[in-house]
């Protein structure tokens, strides 16, 4: 879900991306890629009344697509590909959560859900093993079933 209206504010602004997901400032300079937040998307700043304001390039691309449907509550924007850095046209979508955690490679989602106290694959085999979840939870260690899951 998008908690701010950055992006809105930004495109009313003069704020632009092309297709091929350049954003284009109000001088009408390319903005580099270089600033990439903590998840891995590249991003851009700008001031407006004295404060420092942040938009996701793939969020301008879903504004300029969409409009505010993407500003829409349990909506997310989605890089079909997986791929952080690719905000162009074609690979970027709005959809649930659920679509966007599809988007990213099965190995990929399986990495994330692993947990590091956990080996993710002797769970599964002892699963598979017919063993029943409240000692699969005592032989790892693992205190709710929700974890398990």
């Amino acid at each position: 879900m998008i908690k701010n209206n950055n992006v809105k504010e930004a495109f009313e602004l003069g704020y632009r991306i092309d297709k091929n997901g350049n954003v284009v400032g109000l001088k009408g300079n390319n903005l580099s890629l270089n600033s990439i937040n903590k998840n891995g998307y590249s991003y851009f700043s700008y001031r407006f009344l004295g404060k420092r304001k942040n938009v996701l390039f793939h969020h301008l691309q879903a504004y300029k697509k969409f409009g505010l449907k993407m500003l829409a509550n349990n909506i997310q924007v989605r890089h079909l590909n997986g791929i952080k850095k690719n905000n162009t046209w074609d690979n970027i979508e709005i959809g649930t959560q659920s679509q966007n955690q599809m988007d990213i490679a099965k190995e990929d989602r399986i990495k994330r859900s692993s947990h590091p106290k956990h080996n993710h694959w002797q769970i599964i085999t002892d699963r598979n093993n017919g063993m029943k979840y409240e000692d699969i939870m005592k032989k790892h260690g693992i205190s709710s079933k929700g974890t398990l899951s």
